[in-house]
Parts: structure tokens; sequence; C-alpha cells
């Protein structure tokens, strides 16, 4: 079966009007003889609205019921345009994440996708309907119904498509494409037209905030490209490859190397653990703790304090910070346990290839950043990014900064920048 997987954010569906343009374009593609399943997010700030009438009842709403206020979100997404497109005489059914089959484990508020069940989807596709799917949501082996995190539409798109072996899967979003750096901080940063979905992966964990990470992570995993486009349909756009090893339009892997963009997360914390028990056990018992929890952890360092006790160093979310501290205090109980929270931090990132094969990469970063009195207090290292713990004021400038110095905006839209 020719299968096309779209996916459509909140802010491409925030009034009637956009609904009726999207019901309009999935009726021309199924026009062309193709199945359709559109993935959908809840509309403009509506999870927000949700969230603030959560905690304006409860200043700690329980997480199962919370999961199933945010999931009514999507699911008054789907069924809007499954009415607007049997308005223009297109048979459409809207099916909620469990309905469509996705199987998640996981706590509330951050399920990850186990299987999918195709039948149901298929069964509505075998009669010529569009299938328009709530994003975001899944069913937990508990028979629960649990939400995918923030951006899990995306995921829940990606996740279709490797299910109903599409080769594609299309996110309409309010942005033209992957760009460089944040336009609101780097104005009329530069797009990315093609990238290796590696690479993308790194930007999207380390703060572009144009895909879900565990989508483009599950793209890579199963030979998936995703195309991310304004939802009007007008533009290239970006193509995340997951099919194959393209290199940013390259043939040439070697000399391509360098840095593609700069990424940033002032949304995070830096938990500093101070226990007294041995390094090997205590970190892996301090990381196995967290991945319980599903609690995502970057620019992690352990080392012995003299008298042999530990310290770890970690980053997390924000939102994910009262759970760590209890899954570590859990853990490490009985081994005199400390934390300190560092909140006046942000995260700043150099993403591209081969960076950890040119040093002299890093040490230009820290050189530019010294240079504008801007500190980074924490250096993590990998060959697609190099991540910097910096003054949460100085985030922006440090950003800018990065952009500037690496040439970013004087690369054309595919090439890493290499500094002479």
């Amino acid at each position: 079966m020719d299968i096309s997987i779209q996916k459509y954010g909140g802010s491409s569906l925030a009034d009637d009007t956009q609904v009726a343009a999207i019901a309009r374009r999935v009726r021309r593609v199924r026009g062309e003889g193709t199945a359709v399943v559109v993935v959908v997010s809840a509309r403009g700030d509506t999870t927000d609205h949700l969230v603030r009438s959560a905690t304006a009842v409860s200043p700690a709403p329980d997480p199962r019921e919370t999961d199933k206020l945010l999931a009514t979100g999507e699911l008054a997404s789907a069924a809007l345009l499954a009415i607007a497109l049997r308005e223009l005489g297109v048979p459409a059914v809207s099916l909620s994440g469990p309905d469509a089959g996705l199987r998640a484990v996981g706590r509330p508020g951050a399920g990850v996708i186990a299987s999918i069940e195709v039948e149901h989807v298929r069964f509505w596709l075998d009669r010529g309907h569009v299938v328009v799917v709530a994003g975001f949501q899944a069913l937990d082996r508990n028979g629960e119904l649990v939400t995918l995190g923030r951006g899990g539409s995306d995921t829940s798109a990606v996740a279709l498509a490797v299910a109903h072996g599409a080769a594609v899967c299309e996110i309409y979003t309010d942005v033209p494409g992957v760009r460089r750096a944040d336009p609101r901080v780097v104005p009329g940063a530069g797009l990315l037209h093609r990238l290796p979905a590696e690479v993308m992966a790194e930007m999207a964990f380390s703060g572009a905030r144009v895909l879900h990470p565990r989508s483009v992570e599950l793209a890579a995993a199963h030979g998936i490209d995703i195309v991310v486009r304004d939802a009007s349909g007008r533009g290239r756009g970006s193509t995340i490859t997951g099919r194959g090893a393209a290199m940013l339009d390259s043939d040439v892997l070697e000399g391509r190397a360098g840095v593609v963009a700069v990424t940033h997360d002032e949304r995070v914390t830096q938990v500093v653990v101070d226990a007294e028990c041995d390094l090997v056990g205590g970190s892996a018992r301090v990381l196995d703790a967290l991945a319980r929890q599903e609690i995502a952890v970057d620019s992690a360092m352990w080392w012995s304090q003299p008298g042999g006790a530990l310290r770890v160093s970690l980053c997390v979310a924000d939102d994910a910070v009262e759970a760590a501290v209890r899954a570590i205090e859990d853990e490490l109980r009985a081994h005199d346990c400390a934390m300190t929270l560092r909140e006046d931090l942000g995260r700043v990132a150099v993403v591209g290839t081969g960076l950890l094969s040119r040093p002299g990469l890093t040490a230009l970063a820290l050189s530019s950043l010294a240079a504008e009195g801007i500190p980074a207090e924490c250096v993590s290292c990998s060959q697609a990014r190099t991540t910097f713990l910096v003054p949460r004021d100085r985030v922006h400038d440090a950003v800018r900064t990065l952009y500037h110095r690496f040439g970013l905006a004087r690369a054309d839209t595919d090439t890493p920048a290499v500094p002479a």
C-alpha cells in the first residue's frame, strides 16, 4: 500500500481556517491514490492551558489523571480534522493513540513507544478512509493511557511510518525547516535543507525544538526520512535522512567535518551529587536510578573526592529535577548523599560531524566565549556535539558568539563550517 504519513503541529491547527486548509491538502494527496494517515497535536496553546487548569486545582496533580487530561487536546484536534475532511466528501475517521495501536512503557508524561498494532488503522485504510490519529499518547502495559512527553506527536508519527512501511514521514509545523540556530536569538539564521538523522538527533536533544529527539532517533534506527516544512506546504523545507549515510549533500566525507549548528537550552539544571560510596558502583547506581524513571541526562561526569567519596555532576531538564532528586536520594539513601542544584546555568552546544577529530574546534569555542567574558563551567565532547554550561543570563550571547565565530552566517545552506 502506498501510504503517506503526515503530522501537523498545534500551531498549524490553531484556527478553523487552518484546519480547513489542511483538510484540502489531505484531500489532494488522497486524490492521487495514496492512503493517508494524519497525526495531530493539540491546537495552539491547548496543552499549556490544560496544564494550568490542573495546577490551579492541585499544586501537585496526580500524574495518571494529568495524562488523561492532556490527551484530550490531541483527541479534539483529531476529531475536528476528521469532521473537516468529511465535509469535503472525504471519508475519514479519528482514532486515539491507543485506538491506532500505539503501545508504550514508562511513567506518566514520559511514555516510550514499545510496539504498534497495525490492524485497526489498516482496517480503515483498506476501506478508503483517511485515518486521523491523536498524537502524543499510547496505551501502557496496564491498559492505562500514557502520554509521550512534550513533542511526542512527532514520535507518534515516525513510529506509525515505521509500522506501516512508509519511507518518509512529513512534519508540518510553523517554521520553514531546521535552522543553524534559533532565529529568535540569531535573526536570519540559515536553513539546513539536508542533514543526517544522527546530527539532527544531537540538535534536538541539545535544544533545537523543531523535532522531538526520540522521533529522530527512531527514524535513524529504522531508515525513515523526515521532511520538515512550513504548514503552508511552500518551500523545500529540511530533509533529515535516516536512509543511508548521506552527509549534508556532500560526497566527500573527509574534509567536510565541522560545525553545522549552534543550539541552546535554558531549561536545564545541573545536579551535583556527593556521596560516601565507591566511584564505579556509585556512579552506575545514580545513572541506573535515573534510567528507571526515564529521565534523560546530559553532560554527565563523575570522579572521586579526597577520602574516596563520589561526586557526580549531570544535567536534567528543569521539569525533571524533582523526580531526579527523589530517584537519587532513594538509591543512595544509605550512603550519606547530598545534592546541590545549579539553576543558574544554561546549555549551549556546537553540533556537527567529526568534532573529536578536530579538538581545535573546541579550543576555538572556548577562547571565543572567554573573549566575550562568558565562562564555560563544564565542557563535554563527542564526535557530533560539544556542550558548554554557561551562566543562564549569558546563553543568548554565547549562541551569537559561536554562530558568528564558526562562520555559520557565511556557510552555504548544507556545508559544515570549518573556520580557517
